[in-house]
């Protein structure tokens, strides 16, 4: 039996907009998806945030979880750059 896909919503917040010209998006995984695939996944669809991979801030509901953390249906991912002090 086929898996149905999953629907997570991807935020991207500061100038994270700007590289990305949207606020979020949706992306439709496979389940079984772990979040360092995601972000590979938004780096292919947004080239922009390449360069921002090393320093790129990622949540899920809200919470820091590592890379390995496999998406379920509904969750967020947020990402953020990294904090600038001034």
């Amino acid at each position: 039996m086929e898996q149905m896909p999953i629907d997570v919503k991807v935020n991207f917040f500061s100038y994270f907009k700007d590289l990305t010209e949207c606020e979020s998006t949706v992306l439709h995984l496979p389940q079984g998806t772990n979040l360092d695939q995601a972000l590979s996944i938004i780096r292919q669809q947004y080239p922009k945030m390449e360069r921002m991979e090393r320093s790129t801030l990622a949540a899920v509901d809200l919470e820091y979880v590592a890379k390995n953390h496999i998406l379920k249906a509904g969750e967020e991912i947020s990402l953020f750059p990294p904090v600038q002090g001034g």
